[in-house]
């Protein structure tokens, strides 16, 4: 396994164990102000004291939330020092041990502290690389070997691939690191042939890619330009993993790269279904222009796309909910309970009473043992 420079005692970790308990595949870590610099070379250090980063967001400090709320966050995740999601007792205490969570994913999307602008979206390319080379690091060391019940999404800089490909390549094969982290909104679609090499070493080192939903990518956001209001910018966020599950299709990107396996996450699930019966219904008459699809897109799902239950979507009639699911692809809805952000899912209580037994076995964990390519036990 890697070992890190930064730690002396790492620990040799095997596969991750999942049988009877929940596998979680969003977990927000927060890094505490300033750790994030102890890993970045002395350079990148005296930069962020001086300059700082600039992103894609054209609005550097305006974040994912309103103001009013705080970064998000649960009012109990708040640890004596520091911010929710940075405390490792916490993250144990309520929702590892109280939840049965045995495999939890990390996504650790911001660089410290509540800058909520993305490490990897720096426009300053050689930065951005040393930011996700140093939250990788950190959350191997100070969350993943010390409990090895959280894995790693490794973030990497998805707008220089030769960089993201070198990150996949340094770290891709440590034993705490379980799948590679993207964001919805990307400088191109997804299908685009500047990401290829990244999905060729995820195929490599046999990881699949997380895409969470996201605020920057140096374009207006939403398909029709900015937003006057945050209630519409919070309801149009879905928008950006619309484009990219067309994105990726229509290129042919899964006929080139057969075993990759994408999820989109926090953004939830209704929406993708009439959008592929949609997609299905325009291939039927414009397919001459893709002549490289090999099958019909909603064809493509079950090998290659998944999404995350969080904000799950909560009709009047639940069993609306079930049918949604079940339209879109019942096997390939993983759970995301979003610790330790205020709209936190729990297991116990995320899905309506008459949702099917199987269906909530499949959503908590064998779909996600089947991503993750772990042993299905049950």
């Amino acid at each position: 396994m890697t070992i890190l420079e930064h730690s002396a005692t790492p620990k040799t970790l095997g596969r991750p164990v999942v049988d009877t308990g929940v596998i979680d595949v969003d977990i927000h870590p927060v890094p505490l102000d300033g750790v994030i610099s102890t890993y970045l070379p002395k350079r990148w250090q005296k930069h962020l004291a001086e300059y700082g980063a600039r992103t894609t967001n054209g609005l550097q400090n305006n974040g994912e939330y309103p103001q009013m709320y705080g970064g998000a966050m649960r009012a109990d995740a708040w640890p004596e020092t520091g911010y929710p999601g940075s405390s490792l007792k916490l993250i144990q205490d309520q929702l590892l041990d109280l939840h049965n969570v045995q495999l939890g994913v990390l996504q650790c999307i911001a660089a410290g502290g509540q800058t909520l602008n993305p490490a990897g979206q720096a426009l300053n390319q050689d930065l951005a690389y040393a930011l996700v080379r140093a939250i990788n690091d950190w959350q191997l060391e100070h969350l993943v070997y010390p409990d090895p019940r959280l894995r790693a999404a490794i973030p990497v800089t998805f707008e220089t691939p030769e960089y993201a490909v070198e990150e996949i390549e340094r770290i891709g094969s440590d034993p705490g690191v379980v799948s590679i982290l993207g964001l919805s909104k990307t400088l191109e679609p997804l299908g685009s042939r500047r990401y290829w090499p990244i999905y060729e070493a995820a195929i490599e080192r046999d990881l699949p890619i997380q895409f969470h939903l996201s605020q920057g990518g140096g374009h207006a956001n939403t398909g029709s330009g900015w937003t006057s209001y945050h209630t519409e910018y919070h309801v149009g966020h879905v928008q950006s993993f619309q484009s990219q599950i067309l994105s990726l299709i229509l290129s042919g990107t899964f006929d080139r790269f057969t075993s990759l396996k994408i999820m989109f996450v926090e953004g939830n699930v209704a929406h993708f279904a009439p959008l592929v019966q949609r997609l299905d219904y325009h291939w039927q008459t414009l397919r001459s222009e893709v002549p490289q699809l090999r099958r019909r897109p909603s064809e493509y799902i079950r090998d290659h796309i998944w999404a995350s239950t969080q904000p799950i979507d909560e009709p009047e009639d639940p069993k609306h909910l079930i049918e949604m699911i079940e339209e879109f692809c019942p096997d390939n809805v993983l759970f995301a309970s979003d610790y330790p952000h205020f709209d936190f899912d729990s297991p116990e209580t995320v899905f309506p009473r008459s949702f099917p037994d199987e269906l909530r076995t499949k959503v908590l964990r064998t779909n996600g043992q089947r991503f993750f390519g772990l042993d299905v036990t049950n």
